[in-house]
């Protein structure tokens, strides 16, 4: 898959989410995350949600998963909701390059799409919408900017005719008394 292909050498790829179309490369690659924050203009004290295969790659990456934070991605997932929860303990990440905070959202995508480029990719991917700092996120392929899309090394053909209106996740916020928060 092309997808994977690109994030393995380090470049970046403008791809469909379950949300909105997003940017995103390799989570652990420092000089590609930091040329997405030039593309965008973004400063640095917006943190990057990160895109994970499943709760064991979430553990992979984050010191401890609490039982109240897998009841409800599993909850979401029923029901459809694109969840993005911020952990408080992550680890093996470039994080002074991925948060302003220490914290790190993480989602998974209930995208047959993502997940099988995760089948390819076997590490986190950043996501962030596919638009220029300040300017409205993209909910389908057409509403990316054409500039935006030339900054980008590879633009993924999967679902460039939906017109689907699809909004951000939710996101949540785990406490330190292992309650969950909703932030968004």
């Amino acid at each position: 898959m092309i997808e994977a292909d690109i994030l393995k050498q380090g470049k970046i790829l403008i791809y469909p989410t379950d949300t909105i179309w997003g940017i995103g490369c390799d989570a652990l690659n420092v000089s590609a995350i930091e040329r997405i924050k030039q593309i965008k203009g973004r400063d640095n004290t917006k943190s990057f949600i990160l895109l994970m295969r499943d709760l064991d790659m979430i553990r992979e990456y984050v010191d401890s998963v609490p039982k109240v934070a897998e009841d409800l991605l599993e909850k979401n997932k029923q029901e459809n909701i694109p969840t993005t929860i911020l952990y408080s303990n992550p680890k093996n990440l470039p994080l002074k390059h991925l948060s302003y905070n220490n914290y790190i959202g993480i989602r998974i995508p209930n995208n047959s799409f993502l997940q099988s480029v995760f089948k390819e990719f076997p590490y986190p991917i950043v996501s962030s919408s596919a638009n220029f700092s300040g300017k409205t996120s993209p909910s389908y392929f057409e509403e990316i900017e054409k500039d935006f899309l030339e900054k980008a090394d590879y633009v993924s053909v999967f679902q460039r005719e939906d017109k689907t209106k699809h909004s951000p996740s939710s996101i949540y916020m785990i406490m330190d008394n292992d309650e969950i928060k909703k932030i968004r």
